[in-house]
């Protein structure tokens, strides 16, 4: 078990070291746009894991509000069959506006991801539904999710929720208490063990 550790404290110095670089592109970002650590988060709206994902986020963000933002990937998993047409209705909310509303809802009703259920709540969001269920079938939205899956894929993320914090992988919904620890670290708040 000690080896393992070793490896893995190993590996972990080495990103340090060589943090990955990976572009925000056109994806949604929650935190302050000059935050001096950003997290790059690949997410499927239908996996389990992936809400502890989502409530250790909000964590993070409320406990560095001015020095954390967040981005939004989609990773839509094969076989969660309702984890596409969840990442097209989050985008096509985000062309309004309402990126991260949807986010919540999709996440809140993980049973429940049927396009009826999209087009309501883009309704209770305020937002232009005809409008939406266009944008949802957009082949721009389809492209961006394609995209975010190739980055997932060439950075060595195969299942979600998978992070990056400023280049540091974190594969896996981790608690909060292993993102503190390097976004201190990163912060400076901690030397290097």
């Amino acid at each position: 078990k000690k080896d393992q550790e070793l490896k893995e404290q190993a590996q972990l110095e080495d990103q340090f070291k060589n943090p990955v670089n990976i572009d925000i592109g056109t994806s949604p970002v929650k935190g302050p746009a000059d935050a001096k650590v950003t997290i790059i988060e690949f997410s499927d709206f239908e996996c389990p894991f992936c809400i502890r994902g989502k409530s250790t986020m909000e964590e993070v963000l409320k406990a560095y509000p001015t020095d954390v933002k967040v981005v939004f990937k989609n990773l839509p998993l094969p076989f969660h069959k309702n984890a596409v047409p969840a990442a097209k209705a989050a985008l096509a909310a985000g062309k309004q506006g309402k990126f991260w509303e949807m986010h919540d809802k999709l996440f809140d009703n993980q049973k429940n991801l049927t396009q009826a259920f999209f087009e309501k709540t883009a309704g209770e969001l305020g937002l232009n539904v005809d409008k939406f269920k266009t944008d949802m079938n957009d082949p721009e939205i389809d492209k961006q999710i394609e995209a975010d899956k190739k980055l997932a894929e060439a950075n060595g993320i195969q299942g979600t929720p998978g992070f990056f914090v400023n280049g540091v992988a974190v594969k896996g919904a981790y608690p909060f208490e292993h993102f503190q620890g390097i976004i201190d670290r990163w912060l400076g708040k901690t030397k290097a063990g």
